[in-house]
């Protein structure tokens, strides 16, 4: 046998992925997807990739798509992970989650898109001058090259309300009320991510993202009320 075939990979081993090609994989519709995550999820038992003797991880066709579902069922219908793991353990991957689907989620029936600025503008129904407008007043991150559903959210949204008369300009106060909120949610769920824990790390953001539900929750009953009072 020659040598180098005895170097060769399993066809097995060769379908392993590292963290690094997860991540890539994932980055187009997770871009925010980190090491942190990725290990947090290990720790919580949502996942379980080999290790090599060396100890590095490594996953499998199906660990991805396992981690797709979990982070979509965050994103997408605001599950707890206790309630994913649930999920999992009784359905799998593959099945329908209507058996849940009605927990809550402020923007639960979002569905994942990436846009780049025209088709940001088209899928909204606005100019791309609308778009610079709530650039300019802080509404809309600027210079990305794609847009995803929250930001698509944003813009149909701040575009409602502009029909109705209230332009950008006349939401800075809702800007700033929400920098304050993200600022206390920040502050809260710093002390839970130790320095050099990725786990810690991704803990503390599940953790914040959670608080920012529960506070986007709580704004909405309160603004209710006080519109009924008025």
């Amino acid at each position: 046998m020659p040598a180098s075939a005895s170097r060769r990979p399993s066809s097995s081993a060769a379908s392993r992925l590292s963290i690094g090609q997860v991540l890539e994989i994932l980055r187009d519709e997770f871009p925010e997807l980190a090491h942190s995550k990725l290990h947090y999820l290990e720790s919580e038992g949502l996942i379980t990739p080999e290790r090599t003797p060396a100890g590095y991880r490594k996953y499998c066709r199906e660990d991805v798509d396992r981690l797709r579902f979990v982070l979509r069922a965050q994103r997408d219908r605001f599950w707890p992970l206790k309630v994913i793991k649930e999920h999992l353990l009784e359905h799998g991957v593959d099945s329908e989650v209507t058996s849940i689907a009605s927990r809550p989620g402020p923007t639960s029936t979002l569905q994942a898109v990436r846009l780049d600025r025209r088709g940001l503008a088209r899928e909204a129904g606005v100019e791309e001058e609308f778009l610079v407008e709530l650039e300019q007043f802080g509404m809309l991150a600027e210079g990305p090259l794609f847009y995803g559903a929250t930001e698509l959210e944003i813009v149909t949204s701040a575009r409602d309300l502009a029909d109705e008369g209230l332009h950008p300009r006349h939401l800075v106060m809702l800007r700033t009320a929400a920098e304050r909120e993200a600022h206390m949610i920040r502050s809260v769920a710093r002390p839970r991510s130790r320095s050099g824990d990725s786990a810690a790390r991704g803990e503390a953001e599940d953790f914040a993202r959670d608080l920012g539900e529960s506070m986007i929750t709580l704004h909405g009953a309160v603004l209710r009320t006080k519109l009924r009072e008025g």
